[in-house]
């Protein structure tokens, strides 16, 4: 729900939704709704596995492994350097907020590109909006090739991580309007 991660000092404003008169939180200039924070909670909440409310060095670096990414230990405490904004050597919600709500920056696909490569991989039988987990698993292993890429059993260890209903499908629509609910 809305307000329920910690403002540090400079966190984003706050803007009323007129319908309802409650705080909408806006980071880096984009509200966000309660589903919205609901989508990055749950995230965090995976990244986090110790529960501890703060994503740690540790937890960075096993989720780098498991996304294939062959990092240094210092490359490590660099990117979470660049994320941690008040200096406590771990990622908090709100620091996570700015990261993954920040917006579209140079180098990264857009919603639209997002949507495309999804459709593009999923099985043309099932519903528009969900692929296969075998599908992903697969779809991941491939073009993820470059640079040692990911193994088939760490990325099924990242798929198996998504909900997926009782016949194996993920809703990716959902997903990814979550993680990227601006255009």
């Amino acid at each position: 729900p809305v307000g329920t991660f910690p403002r540090a000092a400079g966190s984003a404003p706050q803007r009323h939704d007129r319908g309802t008169r409650r705080a909408m939180p806006v980071v880096s200039g984009i509200e966000l709704s309660d589903a919205d924070l609901a989508a990055f909670r749950e995230v965090f909440d995976l990244v986090d596995k110790d529960k501890s409310g703060a994503i740690e060095m540790e937890e960075v670096e096993e989720l780098t492994k498991l996304l294939g990414l062959d990092l240094t230990r210092d490359e490590v405490e660099l990117l979470v350097r660049e994320i941690d904004k008040d200096g406590n050597g771990e990622v908090d919600f709100e620091e996570f907020l700015l990261v993954m709500a920040g917006g579209e920056r140079k180098g990264r696909c857009g919603k639209k590109d997002m949507l495309r490569s999804f459709r593009t991989f999923a099985d043309k039988s099932l519903p528009h909006g969900l692929i296969s987990t075998r599908a992903l698993t697969d779809a991941l292993v491939k073009y993820c090739a470059e640079d040692g890429g990911l193994t088939s059993a760490r990325a099924k260890t990242l798929v198996d991580q998504l909900k997926a209903d009782e016949n194996g499908n993920i809703d990716y629509l959902d997903k990814v309007n979550a993680l990227m609910p601006i255009g």
